[in-house]
């Protein structure tokens, strides 16, 4: 991922707090590293683990506009801190707009104007009035401002009469990579000043590539995020004379790709069918469900599943029991599973069946029924049931969306206990298939906001029945909770509010193709304060945590060590936090502080993004480098990790990973908080020619503790040791029934199909 062009600096903290930067001013080293593009500041720590490379910038300079009303700015009075956003009115034509905002005297209202503005942001100052007025440098990007409104304020400071002015504006849109537009304004001007810009009429072409590169590279974002369908459709249909000739070789390499799926995927299905056809009668019947499943559901995506039926179809030495037996199970163990064996094929086919009802709200009578029936099926091995779970649809189904909702929009509740019941919404990507995995985002709303606010900011509102925005182009689903309660004004740290947020997403999990590994965990304002505390309390289940404009307070100033890497070589959970340069929450609570923590060590994964001049608001614009910084191969959910070192100071913070205290001697109140009650984690997985697992601190009862166990940590065919303080055990592999009987329980209870616990080991 890019950071820059920007100015470089460098400094020690990032932290609001005078007394922090007065013990800071002694130290010499300056970990943080700065990127200032003049709309942002961006602080990373600088270490080779996070900086790979520092290089020139070969961007041309930067097309800059400077406005009259720069000679009307405020350079007296002070700047308050702004609490929150009242009423912002539309630029006028001259670039000029009344601002209001809370402070802590109450409200206040100025009159702003742009006195700069290039590619990257917009200068917006105060100026003088007879009213209120101080000085205050706000930055914004041009994006913010309306097509229309933007190129007539443009013309306003400029003078429409010189062709100068004009190329000037065309310069602008290019290094705004606004190609489109660029080109419109070009053609006009050449209209315009036929001679003056008669050399100018090959910058046309240029532009034209420009903007067709765009498209094309918006077509491979689209087909990689796995909307195929679509970019298939854009791609046979793109006019290759319009690209680069460098890039027309590329455009072609992709359209034969497609063509080439497309007729491997139409050739497998005949194939498969052929076979199936030539079957007995009763073995065709048995199958036919999962036949039909398989031949309307096969797609550009899933057909990888039927590579081994795709690589020996043609091997005359194989039955067609044992051909349609290899497509079979790729299509329900996925890729490579290599079953060859008929009646195996058969009893997956029963055994997903039986998964799907033990999961779908199946009561406790009839889950040990259905337990009991696995016993005596071949396919209920507990290497089958681990890929089964993680390929098989999700088992439950949601409820039909609205007629008058945007496609893909899902309105959902959850029960919890007491009777309590919690509404949220999910939205899908386009061509949504639950026969794959997509990514997740949790989005938690700030006060006063609506579930669908997270829903626009993170999949762009709607525009003409369809949404655009970031999310939507990465085919990312969207989960986001209304999870605060009606007279609730701020986040209050509880577990109640954890479990209203929680429940939402493991709910989303059973009815949704959501691949775990990538789920990440983000909020704006109130939201965001959750999303901190939340990703510290429970890292074990985030790919990474996105933070705007948070506050942090109580847990979120010592469950750090949750986050960070036990030791240099470990994977930290990844952490990006956005807020405004005159956030007035940064003044009342220890968030630069917090945040400062996160980029002074390498041992932490993490970026922290400051917008210049501007208070506490949600920052859309922002969300696409976010997405960026999302798609990082490095920023999957951490499973397994080798060695567990952890904070608990609530008792519902008990379970990190493999390892749960069963009855947590953490004393917590909310409403109480003591920071010095703080127990810990701290346990290691042994070298795998030990085999075992070493738990060296644990807050439960007598050092208890609940291990789970899977493949991924231990050899289950070598006995396991286990300590625990100073109780060792020596544990061999459950049986198999009990093996089935822990996978399927852990995933009905949370959820998560991809990576199931297969032994539970209590050590009291």
């Amino acid at each position: 991922m890019r950071l820059g062009p920007g100015q470089l600096l460098e400094t020690d903290t990032i932290s609001t707090n005078p007394h922090a930067r007065n013990i800071r001013s002694e130290v010499l080293a300056k970990p943080i590293l700065i990127i200032d593009n003049g709309l942002t500041v961006t602080y990373v720590n600088k270490s080779p683990l996070t900086v790979a490379r520092v290089s020139d910038s070969t961007t041309p300079p930067m097309e800059l506009i400077e406005f009259p009303s720069a000679r009307e700015v405020a350079r007296s009075g002070t700047q308050p801190a702004i609490q929150g956003i009242m009423e912002i009115s539309p630029f006028n034509q001259y670039g000029r707009r009344n601002f209001t905002f809370m402070t802590s005297r109450g409200p206040m209202s100025v009159l702003q104007g742009i006195t700069e503005i290039n590619p990257v942001y917009a200068k917006v100052e105060v100026l003088r009035t007879q009213t209120d007025q101080f000085e205050w440098d706000l930055r914004i990007t041009p994006a913010s401002i309306p097509r229309e409104r933007l190129r007539e304020i443009l013309f306003k400071v400029l003078d429409p009469t010189k062709s100068g002015d004009w190329l000037r504006v065309v310069r602008f849109y290019m290094q705004a990579e606004r190609y489109l537009e660029a080109r419109e304004i070009l053609t006009e001007a050449i209209e315009r000043f036929p001679s003056d810009l008669a050399a100018s009429r090959t910058l046309i072409t240029q532009l034209d590539e420009l903007y067709a590169s765009q498209k094309f590279n918006e077509i491979k974002v689209r087909r990689q995020s796995g909307q195929r369908q679509l970019a298939a459709q854009l791609l046979l249909a793109f006019p290759e004379s319009a690209l680069p000739v460098e890039t027309q070789v590329e455009l072609e390499d992709q359209i034969n790709s497609v063509k080439q799926e497309i007729a491997l995927t139409d050739e497998v299905i005949k194939a498969f069918e052929a076979q199936v056809a030539k079957l007995p009668p009763a073995d065709q019947q048995a199958i036919a469900e999962v036949v039909r499943e398989l031949v309307d559901s096969v797609n550009l995506v899933t057909v990888t599943r039927l590579s081994d039926f795709q690589v020996l179809r043609r091997d005359a030495s194989l039955s067609s029991e044992s051909l349609v037996s290899y497509a079979l199970g790729g299509w329900l163990l996925g890729s490579g599973a290599g079953i060859d064996n008929f009646a195996v094929a058969k009893s997956l086919i029963r055994v997903r069946e039986l998964i799907r009802e033990y999961l779908d709200n199946a009561d406790l009578a009839r889950r040990q029924q259905i337990l009991a029936e696995l016993q005596g099926e071949e396919g209920a091995q507990p290497e089958y049931l681990a890929r089964l779970l993680a390929t098989m649809r999700p088992p439950q189904s949601p409820s039909l969306p609205r007629e008058e909702d945007l496609p893909g929009l899902f309105r959902l509740q959850v029960n919890r206990p007491g009777g309590v019941v919690v509404n949220y919404v999910v939205q899908l990507p386009p061509e949504y298939d639950p026969n794959q995995k997509y990514p997740c985002i949790l989005g938690i709303p700030g006060r006063g906001d609506k579930p669908e606010v997270e829903v626009d900011l993170w999949c762009g509102a709607p525009i003409q029945g369809f949404r655009i925005g970031p999310a939507t182009r990465r085919s990312y689903i969207v989960v986001s909770p209304d999870w605060m309660l009606p007279e609730q004004s701020d986040y209050q740290y509880t577990e109640l509010e954890h479990d209203r947020i929680l429940s939402c997403l493991r709910d989303a999990m059973r009815k949704f193709s959501i691949d775990t590994d990538r789920v990440f965990v983000t909020g704006h304002l109130e939201g965001a304060t959750a999303a901190w505390d939340i990703a510290q309390s429970h890292p074990d289940l985030w790919a990474g945590a996105v933070m705007v404009s948070p506050g942090a307070d109580k847990y979120i100033l010592h469950y750090s060590v949750n986050v960070r890497a036990p030791k240099n070589g470990d994977v930290p959970l990844a952490t990006y936090i956005v807020y405004g340069q005159f956030d007035g929450t940064r003044f009342t609570n220890e968030m630069g502080s917090a945040a400062s923590e996160y980029v002074e060590s390498p041992r932490y994964d993490s970026i922290v993004v400051e917008y210049r001049g501007n208070g506490r608001t949600r920052f859309p614009e922002e969300c696409g480098r976010i997405l960026d910084w999302m798609e990082l191969s490095s920023h999957r959910r951490k499973r397994f990790p080798r060695s567990i070192e952890t904070k608990s100071m609530r008792p519902g913070d008990r379970f990190f990973y493999w390892l749960e205290a069963p009855a947590s001697t953490v004393v917590g109140n909310t409403y109480q908080f003591d920071p010095t009650d703080k127990s810990g984690f701290e346990a290691r997985l042994l070298p795998g020619t030990v085999n075992g697992i070493v738990v060296s601190r644990i807050p439960s009862y007598r050092s208890s503790a609940l291990i789970w166990l899977s493949p991924d940590m231990v050899d289950f065919n070598q006995p396991i040791s286990i300590s625990v303080g100073s109780n060792d055990r020596r544990v061999e592999r459950a049986s198999n029934s009990e093996m089935v009987a822990t996978m399927l329980e852990d995933a009905r209870q949370r959820g998560d199909r991809m990576h199931v616990f297969w032994q539970r080991v209590l050590i009291n």
